[in-house]
C-alpha cells in the first residue's frame, strides 16, 4: 500500500466513507475501532487486529489466508454493496 492514501489494512479506501472524515479519521487513526462495530459486539474490528495488531504488517494484501473470515459483512450495507466493496479491497490489497 502507498503511504498517505488512506487505505485501511483490510483494503477499504477511507475516503471513500461517509463518516470520512468528519466523522471518522481512518482506520490506522483510530486503531480500527470503526463505527459499525456497534452492531457487532466487538471492540476493535477483526481484520485491523489481526493484521496491525497480531501479525504486525501494514495490510492483509501478503497474507496467505487473504481473503479469511474476518472479512465479514458490512451490516450498514446490501449483499450486494458488501460483494462490489470486497472486490475493491481485495483488488488494492493485491495491486498495491
Amino acid at each position: 500500500m502507498k503511504e498517505g492514501t488512506n487505505v485501511s489494512p483490510c483494503g477499504a479506501l477511507c475516503p471513500e466513507c461517509a463518516k470520512y472524515p468528519a466523522e471518522c479519521a481512518g482506520c490506522r487513526s483510530i486503531e480500527g475501532r470503526v463505527y459499525w462495530l456497534a452492531y457487532t459486539g466487538r471492540a476493535v474490528c477483526a481484520v485491523y487486529e489481526c493484521c496491525v495488531k497480531e501479525k504486525n504488517m501494514r495490510d492483509c494484501g501478503a497474507c496467505p489466508a487473504l481473503p479469511c473470515e474476518k472479512f465479514t459483512k458490512d451490516p450498514t450495507l446490501s449483499d450486494k454493496e458488501n460483494a462490489a466493496n470486497l472486490a475493491k479491497m481485495l483488488r488494492r490489497l493485491k495491486t498495491e
